[in-house]
Formats: C-alpha cells, sequence, structure tokens
C-alpha cells in the first residue's frame, strides 16, 4: 500500500536504508542493554519485511507476463548469492576484525545500494494516494486458490531456514566436518542461485506458447519440490560431508525449479496493482516458518537421536507442497467475495 501511496521507488529505498542503519547500529546497540538490542532487531524486521512486496509492486509495474518467472526468481537469486557471501565472508571478518564488522560490513553495503538505487532505480506509474484497501487485504485471507501458494511459500522458507540454520551443525556431528572446510555450507546456494535462473528462462519460454499459466506453473511447482525431496532423502544417507553435499547441490538445483511455479504465480494471479499485497500476505505466513521450523527441527532429532528424521521430515514437507498446490492452484484472475481465483 505505501509503495501505491508513495511510489516503489522511495519506499524500497527507505526499507533498505532504514534495515542497514539498524544492522550498522546493532553491535552499538547491544553494548547497551538486551532490551535496546531487542528493539533494535525488531525495527530492522519491520524494515526488511517491507522490501519483498514493495519489490513484487514494481516488478508488476514493469515485468511483463512473458518474463515473469525469470524476474521473480532473479530476486531469490538475490538471496542465495547474499546466503553465500554471508557464509564465505563473516568467518573471514570475524577471525579478522571481530563480530562487530560483520555488522559494518554488510549494514554499509546496503546504504551504499540505497545510493545506487537512488540514481538508477524508477516507478514505471505515479504514486497514487488511496486508503488502504481493507477488502482486498481480506479477501486474502479467506480461503482460496491462492492458499495453495501460501502453503508453498511456507513449505519453501521452512527447509530452507533449517538448512540454513542446522546444516553446519549437521556436517559437524555426522562427518566430523574440518572446521578449515566451513566454506562448502555456502555450496548448495551457490548452485541454487544461477539453476533457478535457469529454470526462469525455460518455464517462461513455454508459457509464451501456451495459452494458459496454470500447467506449466503446476509442473514446476511439482518436479522442483517432489525432486527435491527425493534428493534431501538421499542427500542424508551419505558417507561423507562431500558426496553429502555434492547431493545437496543437486538436491537445490532441481527444488529451485519450483520458484518459476509457486513463487511466480504471484505476479499473474490477481491484478499486476495487487500483486504487492498478496506477497505481503504471502510473506508474512511464510516467515513464520522460521518460528516453527528452526526448534521443530531440533526437538526431532532430540526425540529420534537421528538428522536422517530432520531432512524425512522436510521432504514430506515438500511433496505436501506439491499435493496441495497440484490441486488447489486454479486459473482465474482477480478477487471476488464469492471466491479468489488462480
Amino acid at each position: 500500500h505505501l509503495a501505491k501511496v508513495y511510489g516503489g521507488k522511495r519506499v524500497l529505498n527507505g526499507a533498505v536504508a532504514g534495515w542497514s542503519l539498524l544492522t550498522v547500529l546493532t553491535p552499538i546497540v547491544a553494548k547497551i542493554s538486551l532490551p535496546a538490542l531487542l528493539l533494535c532487531r525488531v525495527l530492522l524486521g519491520f524494515s526488511e519485511g517491507m522490501s519483498f512486496p514493495v519489490t513484487y509492486h514494481i516488478f508488476s509495474q514493469w515485468v511483463p507476463k512473458s518474463e515473469s518467472s525469470r524476474s521473480v526468481v532473479s530476486l531469490n537469486v538475490g538471496t542465495c548469492t547474499g546466503t553465500v557471501v554471508a557464509f564465505v565472508v563473516s568467518p573471514w571478518l570475524i577471525e579478522r576484525t571481530g563480530w562487530e564488522s560483520v555488522f559494518y560490513f554488510f549494514g554499509w553495503s546496503g546504504i551504499l545500494w540505497c545510493g545506487v538505487w537512488q540514481v538508477y532505480g524508477a516507478d514505471k506509474e505515479p504514486p497514487k494516494p488511496e486508503p488502504f484497501n481493507w477488502k482486498l487485504f481480506c479477501e486474502l485471507l479467506r480461503p482460496s486458490g491462492l492458499y495453495s501458494i501460501y502453503f508453498c511459500h511456507f513449505s519453501w522458507n521452512m527447509t530452507l531456514y533449517i538448512s540454513v540454520m542446522w546444516l553446519p551443525t549437521y556436517l559437524e556431528n555426522a562427518y566430523n566436518l574440518d572446521s578449515k572446510e566451513t566454506w562448502i555450507n555456502s555450496l548448495p546456494y551457490l548452485v541454487m542461485a544461477p539453476s533457478a535462473l535457469g529454470w526462469g528462462f525455460v518455464v517462461d519460454r513455454y508459457i509464451a506458447k501456451s495459452e494458459s499459466t496454470l500447467w506449466p506453473r503446476k509442473v514446476a511447482t511439482m518436479i522442483g519440490f517432489v525432486g527435491g525431496a527425493m534428493g534431501l532423502l538421499s542427500f542424508s544417507r551419505q558417507s561423507n560431508a562431500h558426496a553429502a553435499i555434492f547431493l545437496l547441490c543437486g538436491t537445490f538445483f532441481i527444488s529451485a525449479l519450483s520458484l518459476s511455479g509457486w513463487e511466480a504465480a504471484k505476479l499473474n494471479a490477481l491484478e499486476s496493482s495487487q500483486a504487492g499485497m498478496l506477497q505481503g500476505v504471502s510473506n508474512t505466513i511464510a516467515n513464520f516458518s522460521g518460528v516453527v521450523g528452526v526448534p521443530l527441527a531440533s526437538y526431532v532429532k532430540k526425540m529420534t537421536d537421528s538428522w536422517h528424521a530432520v531432512w524425512i521430515m522436510c521432504a514430506a514437507i515438500w511433496v505436501a507442497a506439491a499435493c496441495v498446490y497440484a490441486v488447489g492452484a486454479q486459473e482465474g484472475h482477480g478477487v471476488t467475495n464469492k471466491k479468489v481465483l488462480h
């Protein structure tokens, strides 16, 4: 809504500037008190939470239907690339200059990005002051075909959060991975980035030749999630860390195809002006997966004394997502009082 009223360029710049400044302030605030640190991180999350919905609003203005997959996937490519950079750069910075330098480095990098965006970013349509559309917001929360997107987003994030948080621990516990080889934790995300973009081009090509986006999206989602689930099961049965990482790279390679399905569908599920709010609702629901998934993985590991059980759980979640999208995703656009069609 803010992007509509004030322009996506301005709001995105403010959001990135806000969380970047708060990142820089985090080491300073941490020395003041725990409540101050918690407040700082909450405000950071609030600022960061605006970025994806605003970006989708900008995409909805500029991106034609035939390029929707690669455009949405490019955003996820940036996320994966950032994860790789963080895995590689953070230990190096901490070892040489202390943990505070990680926050300074990434915070000032974000502020530098704001300067670049201010020069090159643009809105295709002028801001349109209007009241918040509560009717649309309520419609997006009612049971509909859009819930298949929400479930896929939740499932994708849940497995991703678990892998980011627990993969280093898993490799150390299961394979006694040498501390000098922790950089291999970043390889699956390094593979995911270009493969996701490549899959986006493939799916867009099929959509350009098809009268409907529904079946290309369904096929991409099902192959990505089911193939990824099979990869997770194989990954957890390997005899050494290098073989496990190789399988996990293959898992993320195939699972990245799903992003050209359920994720890219958000740009065309409703009218273009509604894409930002749809992403906001979906992203809010999906982020609770981090609150649930990370401690749940720890609980499963404790109860079963098996890492394999954790990865079975993740695989089952992805298979469930594929089934939900296959059954729940529907053709159509717009929001009505009776049903939201996808």
